[in-house]
């Protein structure tokens, strides 16, 4: 089969692989959509981990063949999840599932140390995949739609740890795909949104999906507008989907006292910034940060994405074959006008088109 091989830093092209072997309670996955997120970005060019790999984790496909004791069968459309913890520890007793020793170890390959494997045309489900972390997709779901169940539940716990609530005010300053759903998912929990970009086109349809304000952190400024727009006080809550110093300063700037700000969207080692942690305690702001997915919002985020509550299709800006997956990389890895999701398919039958 084809599958994307990551090798080393910046090392990232298709290859022949074999198809993966299943067992006893295993699923083989032929992959119809796989999203490109941040994270695997992150790993493919700074070479976060050692080759080779294929990665990819927002996947959704067909099951091509399953293991004896297995709950899916030959034809069923799934969304597999790459995580899901042991749900007996120390961690998981406190809800912190990322932090599970079973939960951080990888439960879909293609090939190579599991990391993913959603960048190629067949994946395997270990057996606790499988049981605990594997969805049916309702008929009349498109499989690049129902590949945002895992963003969607990274987001969603994100929102809920923040506790987020009805009548509050919440900033999500970024709207990328990531901060779209954050803003979205803000909305459903009864919030009114502010949201602030850089790019025209991304506040247009931040705007658009429901922003109650879309400012340009270029031109405006949006700390004072969002106090203009709270009676002085600043937000209730603010979250932080964009990279780099000056996103955090907005976001706690921007943040009333006694609010909460959510820090999201740094997810490797030297992602760094600098806070007064005199005026934070002073004003009794909370930093709170939220990581991966959890089993907690699993079913609740998948029917989200599969009712249209969030919308997700509109997000989707660009689709490449698996073929080109290095070029879809690429596309994914600068934010540029035009650019939100990208996604890799795979054609019917396993076939690249």
């Amino acid at each position: 089969m084809k599958a994307a091989v990551y090798r080393g830093p910046g090392l990232f092209a298709v290859e022949d692989v074999p198809v993966p072997e299943t067992g006893p309670g295993e699923l083989l996955v032929r992959v119809d959509a796989c999203g490109v997120c941040v994270t695997d970005i992150k790993k493919i060019d700074k070479g976060l981990l050692s080759g080779p790999r294929v990665f990819g984790h927002e996947i959704a496909g067909t099951v091509a063949r399953a293991g004896a004791g297995c709950a899916y069968r030959e034809g069923d459309r799934v969304v597999v999840h790459h995580h899901i913890p042991c749900g007996n520890c120390f961690y998981c007793a406190r809800l912190a599932y990322a932090q599970c020793e079973v939960y951080k170890k990888n439960g879909t390959t293609a090939g190579f140390e599991p990391s993913g494997g959603g960048f190629a045309e067949y994946v395997k489900a270990f057996d606790w995949i499988a049981a605990r972390g594997t969805i049916r997709i309702p008929d009349g779901v498109p499989p690049a739609v129902a590949s945002f169940v895992e963003p969607v539940n990274t987001c969603l716990k994100a929102v809920r740890k923040a506790a987020v609530g009805r009548g509050e005010t919440a900033l999500v300053v970024g709207q990328g795909q990531i901060g779209l759903l954050l803003m979205q998912l803000c909305r459903w929990s009864g919030a009114e949104v502010l949201t602030s970009d850089t790019l025209a086109d991304r506040l247009a349809m931040s705007r658009r999906l429901g922003a109650a304000a879309a400012f340009d952190a270029l031109a405006e400024d949006v700390v004072k507008e969002a106090r203009a727009l709270t009676a002085g006080r600043g937000v209730d809550v603010a979250f932080v989907a964009a990279v780099g110093p000056q996103a955090l300063d907005q976001a706690v700037s921007a943040t009333r006292p006694g609010g909460r700000i959510m820090v999201f969207a740094a997810t490797s080692a030297g992602e760094t910034a600098e806070v007064d942690l005199g005026l934070l305690c002073t004003a009794e702001k909370d930093i709170l940060t939220s990581y991966s997915a959890s089993v907690e919002v699993q079913e609740l985020a998948a029917q989200l994405v599969f009712r249209g509550e969030v919308k997700v299709a509109d997000l989707v800006t660009h689709r490449f074959p698996l073929g080109q997956a290095p070029q879809a990389v690429e596309l994914a890895s600068k934010p540029a006008p035009g650019v939100l999701k990208v996604v890799i398919e795979t054609g019917p039958g396993g076939e690249v088109r």
